[in-house]
């Protein structure tokens, strides 16, 4: 629905181009393009799904097997020991702290 019906003549108000409006509380001030009568719009969004296929991965550094792979030039920081690799959280996050430690050195 690309209109809003304003509450004092009925007039169908063409919204396409109104959520610019959009307040932190999903509602805007507009005024009718009819009869001129400032009113209130509030704004419902309706929930919309995707899917995607679940993707196991092996780490390449501890083997176990996880959907959560980290990727150098998808996760940044990324350490420089596991360049190239695909790892699972807990090996990016013992080298990433390996890394920060060896820095303070």
């Amino acid at each position: 629905m690309r209109e809003a019906e304003c509450p004092y003549c009925g007039h169908g108000n063409d919204m396409t181009d109104a959520l610019s409006n959009l307040g932190s509380d999903n509602t805007f001030d507009w005024e009718c393009e009819e009869c001129d009568e400032e009113f209130e719009v509030q704004v419902e969004f309706e929930p919309s799904f995707s899917t995607d296929k679940i993707i196991y991965s092996d780490c390449e550094n501890c083997g176990k097997s996880t959907r959560d792979i980290y990727r150098e030039g998808r996760v940044f920081p990324f350490p420089k020991k596991l360049s190239g690799k695909e790892v699972c959280r807990e090996c990016w996050g013992k080298a990433y702290l390996e890394e920060l430690e060896d820095d303070k050195e």
